[in-house]
Formats: structure tokens, sequence, C-alpha cells
């Protein structure tokens, strides 16, 4: 890294962050600030990649007011700093370092999907309540469209693990198709560094009503099979890689037959006990 210029080593230091686990992001810029030694550097040059971090990851902050979490993302994204709470139609700063919202104003609604928007909204809120012991979520409505993110955190770092669910849902107002994507993220890291990151395209459609209501009602019931399908995959994929796909990638025991003391891997003379067998 000395060999580098202080340039080189922020976007270096940008894609360590992007690249950062659930809950970890502090850890990660605080040992990338570390490499850079030059805080003013630093500050000025991974502003972009924290922008695109946190809108990417649906962080959440909490309002001054009243404590209640909002859903930090792209869909409700004005500016750099500006985002959207469509539930209070406010829109209200967000500074992406110190994690923070500030600042509030109104926000003009979208009078064409606010009746969809709001219905969904209902709906949604009472799916996360039902599902996610830690969820979020936002509904956006603007351009003949209507969309929903979720996410819930669990972060244990007591026991060395932390882990992220996200699901984002498009539906226009004019057709029954709706697209979603779901993605999961874990870190795991006692003794080791194991990451699980997956995700997946989801598409389907339900019978169009002029009714908010009961298309809202409709739309959230068939995301709430499609993420319970999707999860009951992912554990039913890694279960089988724990049972069969792992065993076949290492050896129960090692060549000498015996388990390794690696307290004591300084009297071991692997070479000459792997050359008797």
């Amino acid at each position: 890294m000395a060999d580098l210029s202080v340039e080189e080593r922020v976007k270096i230091a940008s894609g360590f962050l992007l690249d950062s686990p659930p809950g970890e992001v502090n850890d990660v810029f605080n040992d990338v600030r570390t490499l850079i030694d030059n805080d003013e550097v630093l500050q000025d040059g991974i502003n972009a990649a924290l922008e695109e971090y946190n809108t990417d990851q649906l962080i959440t902050v909490a309002l001054p007011d009243d404590g209640r979490e909002v859903i930090v993302s792209k869909y409700g994204q004005v500016d750099s700093e500006h985002f959207v709470d469509p539930k209070t139609h406010q829109i209200f700063k967000f500074d992406h370092v110190r994690l923070v919202a500030s600042e509030f104003e109104v926000h003009t609604i979208d009078e064409a999907t606010e009746p969809l928007r709001t219905a969904i909204e209902e709906s949604v809120e009472a799916y996360i309540a039902d599902h996610y012991p830690n969820g979020a979520c936002a509904v956006y409505g603007s351009d003949s469209l209507v969309t929903i993110c979720i996410v819930d955190n669990k972060y244990n770092p007591g026991n060395y693990w932390n882990g992220r669910w996200r699901s984002v849902w498009t539906i226009s107002t004019a057709v029954p198709n709706i697209k979603g994507s779901v993605k999961v993220h874990v870190h795991y890291y006692e003794d080791g560094n194991v990451q699980l990151n997956s995700g997946k395209d989801i598409e389907f459609s339900v019978d169009f009503s002029d009714d908010p209501k009961a298309r809202a009602a409709k739309i959230i019931k068939q995301i709430g099979k499609s993420e319970k399908e999707y999860q009951a995959a992912l554990n039913e994929s890694y279960g089988e890689m724990a049972e069969n796909t792992f065993k076949g990638l290492r050896r129960a025991l090692p060549l000498t037959r015996n388990k390794l003391d690696w307290n004591k891997i300084l009297n071991y003379k692997i070479g000459s006990e792997l050359g008797k067998k």
C-alpha cells in the first residue's frame, strides 16, 4: 500500500467498504482509515462509496422525534443527501457517515399512485409485524409505480455473526405483473471467515382489481408466499451442502488418521509422517 498514491488507496478502500458485511461497515471504515492515514482525503474520497453502500443495503435511520426506523434507498432518493420518508410524506437530510437524519421538510405526494401506495403500505406493515422481528419497510409511489422495500437486520457480534435480509418489489398501477428480488447476506467469523451472500429474482402476477385494498392484500399474500418459498429453498440447499458437499471437499481425518492438536503443531513432523504413508 505504501507504493500506491493516496487516490489509489482511497479507491481500494472504497471497494472494501462496498463489500462490508451487515453491521460491520464501521469496523471496515476504521481499518481502512488506518491504511489511508489521511482523514481529510479519506472523508472526501469515500462519500460516494458510503452513499452507494447505504442505499443498496437499505440502511435504516431512527427518526429523532419518535425513533421509528426509516429506510434509506435509491427509490426514495432526491439527491445524494436527501431522502423521502413515504409514510409521513417528508424529505430528510441523511449523513452517510454518522447515520443520522435531520432537516425535515414536506414532500409532495404523487396523487396517481397514492391510493394504491397507502393500501400496500398498510398491508406490508402488518406482514412485517408478523414475519420480521427487527423489520422495517418503505413503500414509495411515483411515475405509475409502487416500490416496496423490506429489510431486517440481526446483529450478534458477541457470537461472531451478523445477517441481513433485503427484498424489493415493484408494482405497476396499470398491469398485474410484479417484479421482485430477495437477497440474504450472513457473515460468520468465529475462528474463521465465512459468508453467505445469496439472491433471487422473482416475478409473478395477481388478478387486477380496481379496489386498492383488495389488490394490496393479493400482492402481499403472494410476496409472503414467494419469500417463504425462497427461505425454504435456502434451508434445504444449505442443509444438503453441510451434509454432503462440504464432507466431499475434505477428509474426515488427515492421512495420519489422527486429529491434529493445533496447540502442539510445531511438535509434529508432518513431512516424515506423511512419507511413511
